[in-house]
């Protein structure tokens, strides 16, 4: 791989990083849903998160939220 090569993989990479967490949302966890704003959506399972304070989500492609961070 050559250096040209290496340095548009690495400038790919960081790019798509980029655009995956400006799609992150930041809402609340109540009666089962993750609620951002007015829209609400359901999720499967949280590991290791508090559901009292705000998280950080993003939806799959059945707009189902994922839950990320806290």
């Amino acid at each position: 791989m050559s250096v040209k090569e290496l340095k548009t993989a690495i400038k790919n990479a960081v790019d798509k990083r980029i655009n995956e967490e400006a799609r992150a949302l930041h809402g609340t966890i109540k009666n089962g849903m993750f609620h951002c704003g007015s829209k609400a959506f359901p999720f499967k399972q949280v590991v290791d998160c508090n559901l009292n304070s705000k998280v950080w989500a993003q939806l799959d492609k059945n707009r189902k939220a994922i839950i990320i961070g806290a």
